[in-house]
């Protein structure tokens, strides 16, 4: 069974349960919310008690897939990561609970303004590559700041677990499709760039619209996902394709890609 650089569309768990074990070596799960947000194919309003028990089963498979020493981040709400802690916790060696610095529907009297990214490990060896500030793609990409860094010798500073310097695509205009929580390329870049090498297979069970595994080809890592929704495989392998093209001109022409992957698409 092909298992690299493939996108598989359908139920993660029943997807999941088809694939041979210890073959991960970074994993990233960017699951429904349980906020009523339409993904078109999938009921993202549960009760509690429901949300829970299936997250346990596909995290469950999760754990069976990776390889020892591979890694695994999950993004989700506050809320929700607590519960997710508590599971894994069991399992797993917890190396960082992040915070993402990300501003949201005001709910409540106080501003939720961070996601949780839990960060974990299967082993006790592990990869690490230590990012700082030094590289671009850490830094704010607006046009200021672009031109704050060079204009000024920023002191490097260390790699932090919050996360202040990556923003949300909150508008549709910018978004492949309208998917409800599309990532910034910049986002997986970061945890794609810390937490695996060059070759290493990266597996993504919410492929969404495919940011997971564009950031994975655009680095050289493989990359499987798995999504639900027909529409949304369909956009992340026209951009697959079109990456295809990018890397095979950038090749001929003996130059590199940008490391701020958000100028690709």
């Amino acid at each position: 069974m092909k298992i690299r650089n493939k996108i598989i569309c359908g139920d993660c768990i029943s997807e999941m349960m088809n694939l041979p074990s210890n073959i991960i070596d970074l994993a990233f799960a960017d699951p429904p919310y349980n906020l009523n947000k339409d993904y078109g194919v999938y009921a993202d309003s549960n009760s509690p008690i429901d949300y829970l028990e299936w997250t346990e089963k596909w995290l469950s498979e999760i754990l069976r897939l990776l390889k020892p020493g591979g890694s695994f981040y999950l993004l989700n709400l506050p809320k929700w990561a607590i519960h997710h802690a508590v599971f894994l916790d069991q399992f797993l060696y917890r190396q960082n609970t992040i915070a993402w610095d990300a501003l949201s529907t005001p709910r409540g009297k106080i501003m939720p303004a961070h996601y949780s990214l839990l960060y974990y490990t299967k082993s006790r060896t592990y990869t690490f590559n230590q990012l700082t500030s030094k590289h671009n793609w850490t830094h704010c990409a607006r046009s200021k700041c672009i031109q704050e860094r060079t204009t000024s010798n920023l002191p490097d500073k260390p790699f932090s677990d919050i996360w202040t310097n990556i923003y949300r695509v909150k508008h549709r205009k910018k978004r492949h499709v309208d998917h409800p929580t599309q990532l910034p390329l910049n986002f997986m870049e970061r945890i794609i760039l810390t937490s695996s090498n060059k070759g290493d297979l990266i597996f993504d069970p919410f492929l969404g619209v495919g940011t997971t595994a564009i950031a994975a080809k655009l680095l050289k890592r493989d990359y499987l996902g798995i999504e639900i929704n027909p529409e949304y495989v369909q956009e992340s392998q026209k951009n697959l394709k079109q990456i295809s093209l990018f890397q095979s001109r950038l090749e001929f022409q003996n130059q590199q890609h940008p490391l701020n992957l958000d100028n690709f698409l």
